[in-house]
């Protein structure tokens, strides 16, 4: 152990505390040499896993917006649209928690122009919650597609306006 040093981890890493570990290799680094040894420093992972910090921007609300989830005719199979409704709300609670309400504009049958088809609106009971399933779930994977989350206007949400 002496021959290693401090073993005290680096200034610059966050303030939870890192553990030292030396590994000492069975294999000698030359045939004459000795065997080599690693020094690593690991953080435990908290038994609930990591979770990101939620990431507060100018205009955070509790509304937020996932868009290029899905092409809007693979919403015109009512059973798709249930099953695409319900897998929305439980991926919204899962990764935000307090989800009060779920949007998915459904396109017209007649072929007439509806505002927000295409996206999902996501409303949840506090900012906090919105912000770390923004964190969450932008950038994501869902079904071949990469997630864009934005934060939506509180006020155009509650009148209905999915437009923006």
């Amino acid at each position: 152990m002496a021959n290693h040093g401090d073993l005290s981890p680096p200034a610059d890493v966050d303030s939870q505390e890192l553990i030292p570990v030396i590994y000492q290799s069975p294999y000698n680094m030359t045939p004459q040499g000795p065997p080599c040894s690693w020094l690593f420093y690991y953080r435990p992972v908290p038994l609930g896993g990591f979770r990101r910090r939620p990431v507060y921007e100018d205009g955070t609300t509790r509304v937020l917006c996932l868009s290029q989830m899905f092409s809007p005719d693979q919403l015109e199979d009512d059973e798709y649209y249930r099953k695409f409704c319900r897998r929305m709300t439980a991926e919204g609670q899962r990764s935000g928690g307090k989800l009060r309400r779920t949007v998915v504009p459904w396109p017209d049958p007649s072929g007439a122009p509806v505002t927000g088809v295409g996206k999902v609106f996501l409303a949840y009971a506090d900012i906090d919650s919105a912000a770390y399933s923004k964190t969450m779930l932008h950038g994501m994977w869902f079904e071949g597609r990469q997630v864009f989350a934005a934060f939506y206007p509180e006020d155009k949400f509650a009148a209905g306006d999915y437009d923006g």
